[in-house]
């Protein structure tokens, strides 16, 4: 049975769990995929393991009861209310009020020039040995390339008493990633895209081909920088990586229930430089944290965490806006309908400044230029923050110099590192090659990004 066709029948179960429940939702969704990895020695497909269930909702008054299924047949379904029904106490009171939000009945769905499950198979592992061709001979030193290409389909369907939502979306993955070798040195670098939409994103710009395999050259045989405070210039995909584990996680108000975020004892206070502001958009077009509605029907807006230097807002499922009695933002995900759901982030970044690149370097005495994140991680207890890159280039006297320090590793508390911010660019990029877990690790796809930001910061 297609997702879509469950609508009426969904209604009719949300209706009949509101006759016991103070409120109901039903969430049905499936997913499916393909992958293709070609390297320099094999090719791979990979068929994501389909998945296509129902969660049931009913709120008592004082907690949540779930029933998951994946059978779809309405007997199933309705098995499933009458079992969801008896866990519900009678005479169900309390002063939590949730609401269902306005009337709406309305299909959602992204746009595609190419639908990838119109392309064949073949012409995918074509293209991507292609990309694969490109990244071999774009330099005498690249050793090894892997190439990895696919997309995922998801359609879900939200309803409760007032609304019914159904969306399709669409994800296309790109990720490519050199070895290089010169002597007995080596080194690896990668790009990628992820980006709502088809097969017309399957391609990828000689020139950031040749700009990737020439930064990776350039750090072939760099060296460790000497540990210490820095003027640095983060890279949009360093500022990425810094907004996502800074003030991603420690404003997820589901920590805030479990006291294990200590964002809650800033909110509306000071906790950036005045010129920084930090967005969470679902609504962000075309990015791969993008979509019409979360998984808890919230319709897709955007949440402003920071605002000129204020904590402002922080990122709900219904369970926590509820009992904090915050205002409900766009952020109840599950990673697939047999998940919990949790308060959790979607394309987060810095918002662009005035100043440009060239303003910033010629700001700086000596400092470095730092791109290329491999990791990050943060403690939203205690906001210290680890974030690591691939490479930082040496700036003296307002230029670049041609020395390199490989890898770079941002140590910090988070308010400090905030605070230090100096120039914001005007620039913004995204980028969404990567996925947010959390939980029992439960992974759900996230952008992130920004402009360059001027900061100082501990670097070892």
């Amino acid at each position: 049975m297609e997702i879509k066709s469950l609508k009426d029948l969904l209604k009719k179960q949300v209706l009949r769990l509101e006759q016991k429940a103070l409120y109901a939702s039903a969430f049905a969704g499936s997913k499916q995929g393909r992958q293709v990895s070609v390297t320099t020695s094999e090719k791979n497909v990979h068929f994501l393991p389909p998945s296509k269930g129902v969660t049931l909702t009913a709120f008592d008054g004082h907690y949540f009861h779930e029933k998951s299924i994946n059978n779809l047949t309405e007997a199933s379904i309705v098995t499933a209310t009458e079992s969801l029904l008896a866990e519900i106490p009678e005479n169900s009171s309390s002063e939590i009020d949730i609401e269902p939000g306005p009337v709406i009945d309305e299909d959602f769905l992204i746009h595609m020039d190419i639908n990838p499950s119109r392309v064949e198979l073949s012409e995918i592992i074509q293209k991507t040995g292609q990309i694969k061709d490109q990244l071999m001979s774009s330099g005498s030193r690249v050793s090894y390339a892997v190439v990895r290409a696919g997309n995922e389909q998801n359609c879900e369907l939200f309803v409760n008493r007032n609304k019914t939502l159904y969306q399709e979306l669409n994800r296309w993955d790109l990720f490519y990633l050199t070895i290089l070798k010169e002597g007995s040195h080596t080194n690896r670098i990668f790009s990628g895209k992820a980006l709502q939409g088809g097969f017309e994103h399957m391609q990828v710009a000689e020139n950031d081909i040749h700009k990737m395999v020439s930064d990776g050259e350039k750090i072939l045989n760099a060296g460790r920088i000497k540990p210490g405070y820095y003027d640095c210039i983060f890279s949009p995909d360093m500022s990425g990586v810094f907004a996502h584990e800074a003030f991603g996680h420690g404003t997820e108000t589901d920590m805030y229930l479990k006291q294990r975020a200590k964002g809650q004892e800033y909110m509306g206070k000071p906790v950036a430089a005045p010129m920084v502001n930090m967005i969470d958009s679902p609504a962000y077009p075309g990015q791969s944290g993008s979509f019409f509605f979360d998984h808890e029907g919230q319709l897709a807006a955007d949440t402003q965490i920071i605002k000129n230097g204020i904590l402002t807002s922080g990122m709900t499922d219904l369970n926590s806006a509820v009992r904090l009695k915050y205002d409900r933002t766009p952020n109840g995900r599950r990673e697939n309908y047999a998940h919990k759901t949790y308060a959790r982030m979607t394309n987060t970044y810095f918002s662009a400044g005035k100043d440009t690149l060239a303003e910033m370097i010629e700001s700086i005495e000596s400092g470095l230029y730092i791109d290329y994140m491999t990791s990050g991680m943060e403690d939203p207890k205690g906001w210290g923050i680890q974030l690591e890159a691939l490479y930082a280039r040496e700036i003296k006297d307002g230029k670049f110099t041609d020395n390199y320090f490989t890898p770079i590793i941002v140590t910090g508390y988070v308010p400090e590192l905030l605070k230090s911010i100096t120039k914001i660019g005007s620039d913004i990029k995204m980028h969404g090659t990567g996925y947010c877990g959390k939980g029992w690790k439960e992974w759900v796809k996230v952008s992130t990004g920004g402009p360059h930001l001027k900061l100082k910061a501990r670097l070892a």
